[in-house]
C-alpha cells in the first residue's frame, strides 16, 4: 500500500493485517482522487473510518489543510498514528478514537461550518448506515456549504440513494470492479 501522488507520493504506508480492514486499492484511490483533486487544496477534510489512514494521507498529500482521522477501533487507529508518524506528519492530522457518531460530534464542536470534505469506507456491513450518515452530517453543523461526501461501498449497494435525505445531489457515481464510489455535494 502506498500514496499515490503529491508531497508524499510513493511512499509506503502500514497496511492492516487480518480481514478487519479493507484498505482501497491503488487504482481505486487514484480514480477518486483525480475527481477530487479540484477540492483539495486547503481543505478540512474527515477520513470518518480511517482504517489505516490511507485516503486522509492521501488527501493531505495532495493538498488538503488538516485531516481527522477517525475510527473507533484502536488498533486501526494506532495504524493510522504510525503510518502518520513515518511521513512526520503532526499538525495537519488530528485522530479521533470515536464511532461515526461521536466523531462527528467531536468535529463540529472544533471545526463547526468548516468541514469541506467527508471521507466514508466504512466496513461493507454498514451500508445501510449510509443515509443516516448523510443525514447525521447534514444536521451537525460541520460542514460548508458545498461540503463533499466520497462514499467508497460495495457496488452493489447503491440503492441506498433513492433514500438520500434532501440538500444533496450526487454529482458522480463510479463503479471500479466491486467497488462503488458515490461522491455527494450538498446544495
Amino acid at each position: 500500500m502506498r500514496v499515490i501522488a503529491g508531497i508524499y507520493g510513493g511512499r509506503r504506508l502500514l497496511a492492516p493485517e487480518g480481514e478487519s480492514v479493507r484498505p482501497t486499492t491503488d487504482r481505486v484511490k487514484e480514480a477518486v482522487f483525480s475527481m477530487l483533486t479540484p477540492y483539495l487544496p486547503g481543505a478540512v477534510a474527515v477520513d470518518l473510518f480511517a482504517g489505516s489512514g490511507a485516503l486522509g494521507i492521501e488527501a493531505l498529500s495532495r493538498g488538503a489543510a488538516k485531516v481527522y482521522f477517525c475510527d473507533a477501533n484502536a488498533a486501526s487507529l494506532s495504524l493510522v498514528k504510525r503510518n502518520l508518524a513515518a511521513l512526520s506528519i503532526r499538525e495537519q492530522a488530528a485522530c479521533l478514537a470515536a464511532d461515526w457518531r461521536q466523531a462527528i460530534r467531536q468535529i463540529t464542536a472544533r471545526e463547526a461550518g468548516q468541514i469541506e470534505l467527508v471521507l466514508i469506507d466504512a466496513p461493507y456491513d454498514l451500508c445501510d448506515h449510509y443515509v443516516r450518515m448523510l443525514e447525521t452530517l447534514s444536521g451537525s453543523g460541520a460542514l460548508s456549504e458545498e461540503a463533499l461526501v466520497l462514499i467508497e461501498r460495495d457496488a452493489k449497494a447503491g440503492g441506498y440513494a433513492d433514500q438520500v435525505p434532501d440538500g444533496w445531489v450526487r454529482v458522480r457515481e463510479k463503479r471500479y470492479g466491486a467497488t462503488g464510489v458515490d461522491l455527494w455535494q450538498r446544495c
